[in-house]
């Protein structure tokens, strides 16, 4: 019996929009540096991600700013990553795409949670700035818990919510982070395909359904779980 959901953050409760990058111009600006490499680090934090391993999973402030600093050649101090993750909370938060009626439905019957591959504190603040913290027992963050989708990362978030895999449900639009991590401990998942353009075909995965439209949570909780 499912009992515990447990909620991806980008492009599942909030949009991720392109233009979001060009808010990393004030902080640039606020640390003296040029304003217009906005873009270019905003594609470098997301190539962070990829660095990230099983035996190295966790998020790193310092590793994020060498990261940067290397594929840039700029010289950026670490005041750097704090501001921008100060522009994420405040500004990262323009298009809600899990309505608030819908959470209130789940968090009545359901423990909530979220799993995301970014700092859970500045994650927290997001949720906290669009009125949603309040839904969702923990926010669990790559710098405390590791990245999806390694084994070893879910299963010390499992054993921080006292649950079994089959007791979960993991809800998630990436096929290579969320829905993964689920198959890695043989939890079920749901993969939300908000752009229509995942194919089912493309996972040799069990234990996963596809949505197009979160609102369909509802009766499918209801229906299959």
């Amino acid at each position: 019996m499912i009992k515990n959901l447990i909620f991806d953050l980008d492009n599942t409760i909030i949009k991720d929009e392109d233009e979001d990058s060009l808010f990393y111009k004030e902080p640039l600006k606020k640390c003296g540096y040029d304003e217009e490499n906005y873009y270019k680090v905003s594609v470098a934090i997301d190539k962070y991600d990829n660095l990230k391993t099983e035996e190295n999973m966790y998020y790193d402030k310092n590793e994020m700013l060498n990261f940067i600093n290397k594929t840039l050649n700029t010289n950026y101090e670490i005041r750097l990553i704090d501001e921008l993750n100060l522009t994420i909370e405040k500004h990262w938060i323009k298009r809600v795409i899990l309505k608030e009626e819908l959470l209130k439905r789940l968090f009545e019957k359901y423990n909530l949670y979220v799993y995301t591959n970014y700092f859970g504190k500045t994650q927290a603040n997001r949720l906290k700035n669009i009125g949603y913290l309040k839904y969702f027992k923990k926010v669990f963050g790559a710098d405390e818990y590791g990245a999806k989708p390694f084994k070893k990362s879910f299963e010390l978030v499992l054993k921080e919510i006292n649950a079994k895999p089959e007791e979960c449900l993991m809800i998630g639009d990436t096929i290579d982070k969320d829905i993964l991590s689920a198959n890695n401990i043989k939890m079920k998942s749901i993969l939300y395909d908000y752009n229509g353009k995942r194919d089912k075909k493309e996972l040799n995965f069990k234990n996963y359904v596809v949505i197009s439209d979160l609102n369909e949570l509802s009766k499918l909780l209801l229906e299959n779980y």
